[in-house]
């Protein structure tokens, strides 16, 4: 803790233990009570303190670091297992671990990503690191690109990475809940995938993470079956070099193989679908299932 900790005002303690500990701001409800309580001696500081650690909240962030910490020094896994909660938690470490050694990567969906999801970006040790989304964001050692998936201001060729983590099932659907409006395009999934496509490198890698299981439309999104999935991957010229899906249950997430019937509920989808992706080769095609990141 700051050494001037103990000369912060009540409000200032409860903003900053919330944003070290939880990464976020304090909600109105949470800080009135805090205040009240500590103003008339019913909570201390330091139980404050033990309330944020001991929370769902602060697990599910612990389990998430400790997933990233384990994918940046280790590099690719498999059948990864996580607590109860949303995929987040499986997604960013199968992705992340699968980026070690690019050079140029590409990662699309950046302004709404995990903080620890985008520390992690500019961790990488890449030579250059570009986000791209529709909302403007700003990352301390990446470059933002405000721009559409699907017409991407970006050269043919210049990434051998690209990451696209629970974002292309949002392309050509309803993104006003992001506070973006944009026309709705039924072939937004495809487009967006033919861009990716198009600024990769032709030995570059895609690597996307979809909700996955019964197909349901959101009007924010799709979730589509796995095979519908890789049809539209293939479609847009990719080979499926590996891939997993995970399946959330009540001891968390674990590898799954069938995800058939999977529903997308309030906490989050039930299934997901992990996969890079290569550009398909002329005459031939990336061999599925080969070691990981190669």
């Amino acid at each position: 803790m700051d050494p001037h900790a103990a000369a912060l005002s009540d409000e200032e303690f409860v903003e900053r233990a919330y944003l070290t500990l939880l990464r976020r701001p304090v909600d109105d409800e949470a800080r009135a009570r805090a205040r009240a309580r500590l103003a008339d001696g019913t909570l201390s500081r330091a139980a404050i303190l033990a309330e944020l650690t001991g929370s769902d909240e602060f697990a599910r962030l612990r389990a998430l670091d400790d997933a990233i910490a384990t994918a940046l020094s280790q590099g690719p896994q498999r059948s990864l297992t996580a607590p109860p909660g949303d995929e987040r938690t499986i997604e960013i470490p199968w992705a992340l671990g699968r980026a070690r050694g690019a050079k140029r990567v590409l990662d699309a969906g950046s302004a709404f990503a995990e903080p620890a999801y985008l520390a992690a970006l500019a961790a990488l040790g890449a030579d250059e690191v570009v986000a791209v989304d529709l909302a403007p964001v700003e990352i301390p050692g990446v470059r933002a690109v405000v721009a559409d998936l699907r017409n991407l201001p970006l050269e043919d060729g210049s990434f051998d990475l690209a990451l696209c983590i629970s974002t292309i099932e949002h392309v050509g659907f309803d993104n006003t809940v992001y506070g973006i409006d944009v026309e709705p395009d039924e072939n937004g999934i495809a487009a967006a995938l033919g861009e990716l496509r198009r600024v990769l490198a032709p030995d570059g890698r895609l690597v996307v993470t979809v909700p996955t299981g019964a197909h349901e439309e959101h009007g924010w999104f799709v979730q589509l079956e796995p095979d519908a999935w890789r049809a539209q991957f293939a479609a847009a010229g990719f080979d499926t070099t590996e891939e997993e899906t995970y399946a959330l249950g009540p001891q968390g997430w674990a590898s799954a193989e069938d995800v058939a019937g999977a529903r997308y509920e309030k906490q989050g989808a039930g299934a997901v679908l992990c996969a890079e992706l290569r550009p398909a080769r002329a005459g031939g095609s990336h061999r599925a299932g080969g070691e990981p990141g190669r």
